[in-house]
């Protein structure tokens, strides 16, 4: 079954996805929320853009995920999109809710 990722957005935290997480533990599937940053539990930790991207590739590595689908809720869906170029043959796909996806070289 697949590993997926929740990243929620700026102005959210882990918690956002706290209806959905059990959901897809019930189907057989991993599934991690993820705090940014610099958000909610995690205010006053040093946070930009890059750190972001490292904060969803970190846990990918730290929990040793495989057949990842990365979720990533409006802000958080550009580090998403940065951080599945750096995951390599770990990830299996990319979802974007209700975010943008950039095209490259424009902000």
């Amino acid at each position: 079954m697949a590993e997926f990722v929740l990243v929620a957005g700026a102005w959210l935290g882990a918690w956002a996805w706290d209806d959905v997480v059990p959901e897809l533990r019930a189907a057989g599937h991993g599934a991690h929320a993820l705090t940014l940053s610099g958000l909610a539990e995690r205010r006053g930790v040093p946070a930009g853009q890059q750190t972001h991207v490292q904060d969803v590739v970190g846990e990918v590595e730290r929990l040793g995920l495989r057949d990842v689908v990365l979720v990533g809720h409006s802000y958080s869906g550009i580090p998403v999109g940065q951080a599945a170029e750096r995951i390599g043959d770990r990830l299996n796909r990319i979802v974007f809710v209700d975010s943008s996806v950039p095209a490259h070289g424009e902000s």
